[in-house]
Protein backbone atom coordinates (compact mmCIF):
# COMPACT_ATOMS: atom_id res chain seq x y z
CA UNK A 1 0.00 0.00 0.00
CA UNK A 2 1.35 3.42 -0.80
CA UNK A 3 2.14 5.60 2.50
CA UNK A 4 -1.04 7.77 2.46
CA UNK A 5 -2.83 4.49 3.52
CA UNK A 6 -4.51 4.93 6.85
CA UNK A 7 -2.51 3.12 8.74
CA UNK A 8 -5.30 0.29 10.32
CA UNK A 9 -6.27 -0.16 6.91
CA UNK A 10 -3.05 -1.01 5.47
CA UNK A 11 -1.41 -2.55 8.41
CA UNK A 12 -4.15 -5.70 7.97
CA UNK A 13 -4.05 -5.37 4.21
CA UNK A 14 -0.49 -5.55 3.77
CA UNK A 15 -0.65 -8.65 6.64
CA UNK A 16 -3.02 -10.62 4.30
CA UNK A 17 -6.58 -9.91 6.14
CA UNK A 18 -9.24 -8.81 5.09
CA UNK A 19 -11.27 -5.29 5.63
CA UNK A 20 -14.56 -6.07 6.91
CA UNK A 21 -17.32 -3.35 6.99
CA UNK A 22 -20.80 -2.68 8.57
CA UNK A 23 -22.80 -0.02 6.91
CA UNK A 24 -24.86 2.01 9.56
CA UNK A 25 -28.08 2.88 7.93
CA UNK A 26 -30.45 3.20 11.00
CA UNK A 27 -27.82 3.65 13.61
CA UNK A 28 -28.27 6.82 15.89
CA UNK A 29 -26.57 5.75 19.02
CA UNK A 30 -22.72 5.67 20.29
CA UNK A 31 -23.44 1.98 21.26
CA UNK A 32 -24.02 -0.07 17.65
CA UNK A 33 -20.43 1.04 16.35
CA UNK A 34 -19.09 -0.37 19.62
CA UNK A 35 -21.15 -3.44 19.26
CA UNK A 36 -19.66 -3.73 15.86
CA UNK A 37 -16.38 -3.64 17.21
CA UNK A 38 -17.70 -6.87 19.92
CA UNK A 39 -18.93 -8.51 16.65
CA UNK A 40 -15.59 -8.60 14.94
CA UNK A 41 -16.11 -6.10 12.27
CA UNK A 42 -12.84 -4.00 10.86
CA UNK A 43 -14.61 -0.75 9.99
CA UNK A 44 -18.01 1.07 9.84
CA UNK A 45 -19.38 3.47 7.29
CA UNK A 46 -22.50 5.80 7.74
CA UNK A 47 -24.58 5.71 4.75
CA UNK A 48 -25.84 9.57 4.18
CA UNK A 49 -26.52 8.72 0.48
CA UNK A 50 -29.77 6.70 1.32
CA UNK A 51 -30.81 7.83 4.71
CA UNK A 52 -31.72 10.64 6.57
CA UNK A 53 -28.81 10.62 9.04
CA UNK A 54 -27.56 14.18 9.79
CA UNK A 55 -23.99 15.30 9.45
CA UNK A 56 -24.11 15.78 13.33
CA UNK A 57 -25.27 12.16 13.75
CA UNK A 58 -22.62 11.28 11.16
CA UNK A 59 -19.64 12.91 12.87
CA UNK A 60 -20.74 11.09 16.93
CA UNK A 61 -21.20 8.06 15.19
CA UNK A 62 -17.61 7.78 13.71
CA UNK A 63 -16.09 9.65 16.98
CA UNK A 64 -17.38 6.38 18.18
CA UNK A 65 -15.81 4.19 16.11
CA UNK A 66 -12.53 5.71 16.66
CA UNK A 67 -12.70 5.22 19.96
CA UNK A 68 -13.76 1.32 19.57
CA UNK A 69 -10.75 0.93 17.40
CA UNK A 70 -12.63 1.06 14.17
CA UNK A 71 -12.19 2.52 10.92
CA UNK A 72 -14.82 4.86 10.92
CA UNK A 73 -15.63 5.74 7.20
CA UNK A 74 -18.70 8.03 5.71
CA UNK A 75 -20.62 7.15 2.44
CA UNK A 76 -21.27 10.78 1.33
CA UNK A 77 -24.47 11.66 -0.99
CA UNK A 78 -22.92 13.27 -3.84
CA UNK A 79 -19.51 14.85 -4.83
CA UNK A 80 -19.91 18.32 -3.02
CA UNK A 81 -16.58 18.65 -1.66
CA UNK A 82 -18.88 20.29 1.95
CA UNK A 83 -19.70 17.11 2.95
CA UNK A 84 -16.77 15.54 2.50
CA UNK A 85 -14.37 18.22 4.72
CA UNK A 86 -16.86 18.34 7.37
CA UNK A 87 -17.20 14.47 7.99
CA UNK A 88 -13.36 14.61 7.33
CA UNK A 89 -13.07 17.48 10.00
CA UNK A 90 -15.69 15.47 12.87
CA UNK A 91 -14.93 12.14 13.07
CA UNK A 92 -14.56 10.37 9.78
CA UNK A 93 -11.25 8.76 8.88
CA UNK A 94 -12.08 8.34 5.38
CA UNK A 95 -14.84 8.90 2.77
CA UNK A 96 -16.74 6.78 0.14
CA UNK A 97 -17.69 8.70 -2.92
CA UNK A 98 -20.89 7.51 -5.15
CA UNK A 99 -20.66 7.41 -8.92
CA UNK A 100 -17.09 8.73 -9.72
CA UNK A 101 -16.96 8.13 -13.38
CA UNK A 102 -13.69 9.67 -14.68
CA UNK A 103 -10.29 10.67 -13.25
CA UNK A 104 -10.95 14.53 -13.30
CA UNK A 105 -13.91 13.50 -10.67
CA UNK A 106 -11.61 11.49 -8.57
CA UNK A 107 -9.09 14.62 -8.84
CA UNK A 108 -11.50 16.81 -7.74
CA UNK A 109 -11.99 14.42 -4.47
CA UNK A 110 -8.76 13.82 -3.54
CA UNK A 111 -8.40 17.61 -3.49
CA UNK A 112 -11.50 18.25 -1.35
CA UNK A 113 -9.97 15.27 0.89
CA UNK A 114 -6.22 16.20 1.80
CA UNK A 115 -4.83 19.53 2.71
CA UNK A 116 -2.13 21.22 0.49
CA UNK A 117 0.38 20.63 -0.56
CA UNK A 118 -1.72 17.87 -2.21
CA UNK A 119 -4.71 19.23 -2.07
CA UNK A 120 -7.06 22.32 -1.39
CA UNK A 121 -9.45 21.18 2.39
CA UNK A 122 -9.28 24.01 4.85
CA UNK A 123 -6.96 23.76 7.32
CA UNK A 124 -8.39 22.25 10.39
CA UNK A 125 -7.46 21.74 13.97
CA UNK A 126 -7.19 18.36 16.56
CA UNK A 127 -10.50 15.87 16.30
CA UNK A 128 -11.55 12.24 16.59
CA UNK A 129 -9.25 11.42 14.39
CA UNK A 130 -6.18 12.60 16.09
CA UNK A 131 -6.93 11.92 19.25
CA UNK A 132 -7.44 15.73 20.00
CA UNK A 133 -3.45 15.67 20.72
CA UNK A 134 -1.86 18.73 20.66
CA UNK A 135 0.57 18.26 17.71
CA UNK A 136 0.95 21.75 15.86
CA UNK A 137 -0.46 22.62 12.74
CA UNK A 138 1.93 21.31 10.59
CA UNK A 139 2.25 17.72 11.90
CA UNK A 140 -1.61 17.95 12.34
CA UNK A 141 -1.63 18.31 8.20
CA UNK A 142 0.61 15.68 7.79
CA UNK A 143 -0.57 13.29 9.76
CA UNK A 144 -4.00 13.48 8.41
CA UNK A 145 -3.17 13.46 4.86
CA UNK A 146 -1.36 10.63 5.34
CA UNK A 147 -4.58 8.68 7.63
CA UNK A 148 -7.44 10.06 5.29
CA UNK A 149 -9.19 6.96 2.97
CA UNK A 150 -10.52 8.19 0.13
CA UNK A 151 -12.67 5.47 -1.71
CA UNK A 152 -14.34 6.11 -5.18
CA UNK A 153 -17.48 3.64 -5.80
CA UNK A 154 -17.33 2.55 -9.40
CA UNK A 155 -20.99 1.76 -10.17
CA UNK A 156 -21.50 2.69 -13.95
CA UNK A 157 -20.30 0.50 -17.33
CA UNK A 158 -18.31 3.62 -17.98
CA UNK A 159 -16.85 4.05 -14.56
CA UNK A 160 -15.56 0.69 -15.01
CA UNK A 161 -13.91 1.19 -18.52
CA UNK A 162 -12.27 4.02 -17.18
CA UNK A 163 -11.37 2.56 -13.68
CA UNK A 164 -7.43 2.10 -14.83
CA UNK A 165 -7.69 6.29 -15.16
CA UNK A 166 -9.31 6.31 -12.41
CA UNK A 167 -6.91 4.28 -10.06
CA UNK A 168 -3.67 6.47 -11.34
CA UNK A 169 -5.30 9.02 -9.34
CA UNK A 170 -2.29 10.31 -6.52
CA UNK A 171 -4.45 10.22 -3.20
CA UNK A 172 -6.89 7.84 -4.02
CA UNK A 173 -6.79 4.74 -1.62
CA UNK A 174 -10.10 2.56 -2.96
CA UNK A 175 -12.15 1.39 -5.97
CA UNK A 176 -15.23 0.10 -4.19
CA UNK A 177 -17.99 -1.82 -6.03
CA UNK A 178 -20.93 -0.87 -5.96
CA UNK A 179 -22.72 -4.07 -6.94
CA UNK A 180 -26.38 -3.47 -7.16
CA UNK A 181 -26.24 0.13 -9.14
CA UNK A 182 -23.36 -1.38 -11.34
CA UNK A 183 -25.43 -4.77 -12.13
CA UNK A 184 -28.59 -2.38 -12.57
CA UNK A 185 -26.65 0.12 -15.03
CA UNK A 186 -25.77 -2.66 -16.90
CA UNK A 187 -29.43 -4.08 -17.77
CA UNK A 188 -28.81 -7.04 -15.09
CA UNK A 189 -29.65 -6.11 -11.97
CA UNK A 190 -28.91 -8.02 -9.06
CA UNK A 191 -27.34 -11.07 -11.30
CA UNK A 192 -24.16 -11.04 -10.12
CA UNK A 193 -23.24 -14.75 -11.89
CA UNK A 194 -23.59 -12.51 -15.44
CA UNK A 195 -20.63 -12.97 -17.36
CA UNK A 196 -20.56 -9.16 -18.04
CA UNK A 197 -20.42 -8.65 -14.06
CA UNK A 198 -17.79 -10.97 -14.22
CA UNK A 199 -15.82 -9.11 -16.18
CA UNK A 200 -16.28 -5.83 -15.11
CA UNK A 201 -15.28 -7.14 -11.61
CA UNK A 202 -11.99 -8.44 -13.68
CA UNK A 203 -11.34 -5.03 -15.13
CA UNK A 204 -11.79 -3.18 -11.62
CA UNK A 205 -9.30 -5.38 -10.08
CA UNK A 206 -6.94 -5.53 -12.91
CA UNK A 207 -6.88 -1.88 -12.40
CA UNK A 208 -6.13 -1.63 -8.91
CA UNK A 209 -3.46 -4.39 -9.40
CA UNK A 210 -1.86 -1.64 -11.78
CA UNK A 211 -1.57 1.31 -9.33
CA UNK A 212 -1.66 -0.17 -6.25
CA UNK A 213 -4.98 0.55 -4.92
CA UNK A 214 -7.57 -1.80 -2.74
CA UNK A 215 -10.06 -3.34 -4.03
CA UNK A 216 -13.72 -3.29 -2.22
CA UNK A 217 -17.07 -4.31 -2.56
CA UNK A 218 -20.59 -3.94 -1.25
CA UNK A 219 -23.81 -5.73 -1.84
CA UNK A 220 -22.58 -9.69 -2.48
CA UNK A 221 -23.57 -11.71 0.42
CA UNK A 222 -23.10 -14.98 -1.56
CA UNK A 223 -19.83 -16.48 0.56
CA UNK A 224 -18.90 -18.73 -2.59
CA UNK A 225 -18.89 -15.50 -4.88
CA UNK A 226 -17.39 -13.70 -1.69
CA UNK A 227 -14.17 -16.24 -1.66
CA UNK A 228 -13.75 -15.63 -5.75
CA UNK A 229 -14.04 -12.19 -5.29
CA UNK A 230 -11.26 -12.11 -2.69
CA UNK A 231 -8.86 -14.55 -5.12
CA UNK A 232 -8.96 -11.40 -7.33
CA UNK A 233 -8.07 -9.27 -4.84
CA UNK A 234 -10.54 -7.88 -3.42
CA UNK A 235 -9.66 -6.81 0.77
CA UNK A 236 -12.30 -4.55 1.80
CA UNK A 237 -15.87 -5.87 1.66
CA UNK A 238 -18.70 -4.11 2.89
CA UNK A 239 -20.23 -7.06 5.16
CA UNK A 240 -24.10 -5.83 5.38
CA UNK A 241 -26.14 -3.02 6.62
CA UNK A 242 -27.50 -2.66 10.77
CA UNK A 243 -31.15 -2.53 9.51
CA UNK A 244 -30.37 -5.95 7.68
CA UNK A 245 -29.21 -7.62 10.10
CA UNK A 246 -31.71 -6.61 12.70
CA UNK A 247 -34.46 -7.35 9.76
CA UNK A 248 -32.88 -11.09 9.08
CA UNK A 249 -32.11 -11.73 12.94
CA UNK A 250 -35.32 -10.92 14.35
CA UNK A 251 -37.32 -12.03 11.15
CA UNK A 252 -35.96 -15.91 12.04
CA UNK A 253 -36.64 -15.51 15.87
CA UNK A 254 -40.13 -14.66 14.82
CA UNK A 255 -40.87 -17.24 12.81
CA UNK A 256 -39.40 -19.91 14.99
CA UNK A 257 -41.39 -18.93 18.15
CA UNK A 258 -44.43 -18.68 15.71
CA UNK A 259 -44.02 -22.36 14.92
CA UNK A 260 -43.93 -23.37 18.48
CA UNK A 261 -47.69 -25.48 19.38
CA UNK A 262 -49.66 -23.82 21.89
CA UNK A 263 -51.00 -26.39 24.05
Amino acid sequence: MGTAMNELLGTKIDAGDLVLCLCLQQARTVDIPMMAAACGFDAIYVDLEHTATSLETASMLCAAAVSSGLISMARVPSQDPHYMARLLDTGAMGVIVPHVETREEAEQIVSACKFPPVGRRSISGPSPVTGYRSMGAADTVEYLNRQTIVAAMIETPSAVERASEIASVSGLDMLLIGSYDLSAEMGIMGRFGDEGFAQAIRTTAAACREHGKVMGVAGIRDIEMLRELVELGVRFISVGTDSAFFMQAAGERVAAIRDLVVG
